[in-house]
Parts: C-alpha cells; structure tokens; sequence
C-alpha cells in the first residue's frame, strides 16, 4: 500500500481566542504579566485527508482548536517526503519527516502522523484504542470549571458534579494568597469525596508562591498541581517536585517538543508529562512508554484532536493514562457537527468512550464537510 494524496480542507470556525493578550502587576521594577484573553472570532481549521492506492483514506484534523496549522511550505514538503511511501510504516515516516525539521518546526506533521493511525486501524480492522494497547473500555473525564469569582466557579463545579463528574479542575487567576484561600472553600463546598485539580497557567506563580500554594493544595488533598511555574525554569521545576509530595503536571508548553517531554521526564522536572496528540500519536505513545518505565505518567491536553475522538482513543488505549480533558472548547461537538463530523465525543456521566469501528471510528456527513469548507489546499 502507498500513499497517493494528501489533502487539506480549511473551515472557520468561531475559536477562542483568536489573539492573546497579556496584563502587567508586579513592582514597576520587575514587571509580571498574566494572560487574557479577548473574545474569539472565527479562526481557520484544517482536515487533513491522507488517501492510498487501496482505498482506504485516514481523516484528521491538523490540530485541535487552536495553535496548529499546516503552512504552504509544511504542505508541499510533507507532499514530496510523504507520496509514494507505505503508511503503515509509522517509523519510517516519522524518521524521514524529522530529518526534515530543522526549519519546519517540531513534529509538524502531528495531523499527518494521526491519519496513518486512521489506516492503520482501518487496514486491521480495529480501532486506534486497540492498537494502543485497550486499557480500558471508558476513560474517565473530569471537568473544569469556568467562572470570574470564587462563588461562581463553584456554582459551574455544581453542575458538572451534577452532569455525573467526579474531579473538577480550576484555572484560578487570583494571586496566591486568594487561591490558596480559594482551594479551602472549594474543599469545604465540594466535600472529601470530589477530586480537585489546579491548573497554575493563567496564575503566574514565583518559585516561592508556587512552593506555598502546593504546600496548601497538599493540605487540601488535591490530585495534582498544574504547570506550577514556566515550564521552561528547568531547575526550579525540578526543586518543586522535589521538596512537593503533590504530584507536579508540567511541561505543557513544550508538548510540541517530544525530544523536551522526554528530558523532563527522565530528569524529573514533573511527575506528570502533559501531552497532546495534535502532535502525534506517535509521539505520545513513545512518551507514554518512556513515563512507564520511570512509574509515571502522561496526561493528554484539552479536548484534542477530531473534536474529542482522537483522545477518547488515547485515553482508552493507553494504560497510564487516567484522564480525559473536556474543554476547550466547552463546545467542541457542536463545532465539529457544524463541519459534517456526526460522532464527536460528549462525555456521558463525567466518562469517555470510543467508537468500536475501525481506525478513529469518525463518522462524517461529507456533504456537509464540502457545504462548510471554505478552501482546499
């Protein structure tokens, strides 16, 4: 079998956000700033389609909701390097499209990578979760929470609580102070039997305010203490899972970089290696196995690629992998019925499933699919 064409479908979707800004607080001596983020507008998708001389097509979004697209140069590179090989032959493929970053970036060819998994499923029959190893049946899922106030975020913890999750994970942007009063009321609201998560990326921490907040998210019993500082300050993140019991979850700014997951896994700058699949399932099955002979873990990213389908499969397949992401974006299935895809997943009772049919399962209304697109690359 070999690869005979690749194509790129482009949509607009309404993705937030669209642009990022960022605040100033601090000292007027050494400046701190936080992200925010301006109300999204439609922003372009890309479906990769990967065609072979047997018939068999695998279909896959180049990312997720956000970050990743294909440039002219990416598209007529993978085109040169990719047509004409054998897709199955995984390895080969990303060997030879590595040797080819050096001005391309890291693992750009994530979608492309995902569509081989597609035919590989399709070819034998089975679904991606499957060739991954099937851990599971049903992945767990947990919510987070959205809200500007304290008050608020548990009234939106409430509901998920209500629509059948178990563990809720918050984004607090407050300073230390008030997250650490916040993780008590949170307890305090939620009881003992709720797992709680905090996401650090929006908190903007100092080495020492990260120390003191995991220190309270320890005396709180959270699960895990997210992106607690830059995920590049190396030393530093190393020193927190160190001298923290509570389990660090990092490196989530360098998932594009599997060569960095790597490092900071063997070297023990997080507990948890976050990751994502918009660059590659490959890549995350290479880093799971890595994670698992260090008795660790990785942890798939948001709602991931093909509106959910691609990290209910990851979830499912991979052993240590406990959680399913729900958002962003919270409404990722709609988004992607909007463009013919008629199975994207919505977790049922706070839990993931995949589809039992070959590859990714993906089941799409290709008139739709052409109605939407608004260019072919």
């Amino acid at each position: 079998m070999k690869i005979e064409s690749i194509e790129i479908s482009v949509f607009e979707l309404p993705m937030y956000p669209s642009v990022t800004n960022v605040v100033e607080f601090g000292s007027s001596t050494t400046p701190r700033w936080k992200q925010t983020f301006p109300t999204g507008e439609n922003v372009p998708v890309q479906v990769i389609r990967v065609v072979t001389d047997e018939g068999l097509e695998g279909v896959c979004t180049v990312g997720d909701w956000r970050y990743t697209e294909l440039n002219w140069a990416q598209i007529v590179t993978l085109r040169e390097l990719a047509i004409g090989e054998d897709p199955i032959d995984r390895d080969r493929m990303w060997s030879k499209l590595n040797a080819a970053s050096r001005f391309l970036d890291p693992v750009w060819w994530g979608g492309f990578d995902n569509c081989l998994w597609d035919i590989a499923g399709k070819a034998a029959g089975l679904p991606v979760a499957e060739l991954l190893g099937g851990a599971r049946k049903r992945g767990t899922a947990y919510y987070n929470t959205a809200g500007s106030t304290v008050e608020e975020l548990i009234r939106d913890g409430e509901k998920g609580l209500a629509a059948g999750f178990t563990t809720l994970k918050d984004h607090l942007a407050f300073s230390y102070e008030e997250n650490i009063d916040a993780f008590e009321k949170f307890r305090n609201a939620f009881g003992s039997e709720v797992g709680l998560m905090h996401d650090a990326a929006l908190a903007s921490y100092s080495y020492e305010e990260a120390l003191a907040v995991g220190k309270s998210l320890e005396d709180a019993g959270f699960i895990w203490f997210e992106e607690p500082i830059d995920d590049r300050l190396h030393a530093q993140n190393k020193q927190l899972c160190d001298l923290l019991e509570i389990p660090i979850a990092g490196a989530e700014t360098l998932m594009h970089d599997p060569a960095m997951g790597e490092l900071w896994l063997r070297s023990g700058a997080v507990d948890i290696l976050r990751v994502h699949a918009r660059h590659g399932v490959t890549a995350v099955q290479h880093l799971s196995k890595i994670a698992h002979e260090l008795d660790a873990n990785v942890e798939p990213n948001a709602y991931g690629p093909l509106f959910g389908l691609v990290h209910a499969h990851v979830t499912c397949g991979i052993e240590n992998i406990d959680w399913f992401e729900t958002a962003p974006p919270v409404n990722g299935a709609t988004m992607g019925k909007e463009i013919g895809l008629m199975n994207p997943v919505v977790p049922v009772n706070g839990s993931v499933t995949y589809p039992e049919s070959p590859g990714w399962g993906a089941e799409w209304d290709w008139k739709q699919f052409e109605k939407k697109r608004v260019a072919v690359l």
